[in-house]
């Protein structure tokens, strides 16, 4: 068993433990990182993977062990960690240390439609048209956070791409889009994953969220084995309360540390 089927075969196992991201994402640079593994009667006990400043890859099958970073350089300019291996790694030397808990959805009710309040729809995003839109709504919901029309186009072009999975939340009363979903398909292993529930500002705390987060597992539907999501634990706007509610499980906490 080679690095890469290791990877996928203990992330299918465990997508939220494994990686803070969707498999994909890190499969797509596999081959420019180095990579170590250890199995003992075929079973996978380690795996890591790291290029010369960046570690992206530590897992142990054993949680308990206390985790050996002593071995990694010290000049170090990005670091992803699970929060059961924080009590070990050498944090102090980073300024940037962000927490981001990762969910896992499993079990999606084909019976269950999404509820909208009246006088809000679903709409497709149609991206040869509404790069900017997308642009515009996502950079109006942070303050730090603002991916122009290229990007925007970009994320069309990845291989986990499906235009039904981007939609709007429109306000039908004034004709605009004031929330968007994007979700993505992985077909090797069957995985979605959440990547932009956003809402403006003006429309939160209203339980719009909510429907656009049960549209896009309604659309996922069978298609999946499971949906993944990730977001800032110290979001003011609570997210991990929103997926919560949603269906989503687990309490995978991982730390994102930048110098």
């Amino acid at each position: 068993m080679n690095f890469r089927e290791a990877l996928i075969s203990t992330y299918c196992e465990n997508p939220c433990q494994v990686l803070p991201n969707a498999l994909w994402k890190t499969l797509a640079q596999i081959d420019n990182l180095q990579t170590s593994i250890s199995i003992e009667n075929s079973v996978v006990g380690h795996l890591q993977a790291w290029d010369k400043d960046k570690l992206l890859i530590y897992w142990t099958l054993n949680r308990e062990q206390l985790a050996d970073f002593s071995h990694q350089k010290a000049d170090l300019s990005l670091a992803l960690i699970h929060q059961d291996h924080l009590a070990s790694f050498p944090s102090a030397q980073f300024a940037i240390q962000k927490p981001y808990f990762r969910f896992i959805h499993k079990q999606i009710d084909p019976e269950v439609k999404t509820f909208l309040p009246t006088g809000f729809s679903i709409m497709e995003v149609n991206i040869c048209q509404d790069a900017q839109k997308v642009s515009d709504l996502i950079g109006q919901c942070y303050e730090e956070i603002y991916p122009g029309v290229d990007e925007i186009r970009r994320w069309a072009e990845h291989p986990v791409f499906e235009p039904t999975l981007w939609i709007w939340l429109m306000d039908d009363t004034k004709g605009l889009p004031i929330g968007l979903g994007i979700a993505e398909v992985d077909n090797d292993i069957l995985e979605g994953s959440l990547e932009w529930i956003q809402l403006l500002p003006q429309y939160q705390g209203k339980g719009l969220g909510k429907s656009i987060v049960h549209e896009l597992l309604s659309r996922l539907g069978k298609t999946v084995k499971f949906t993944t999501v990730a977001g800032e634990v110290d979001n003011v706007t609570n997210p991990k309360a929103l997926y919560r509610s949603c269906g989503f499980k687990g309490n995978d906490i991982w730390w994102m540390f930048r110098t």
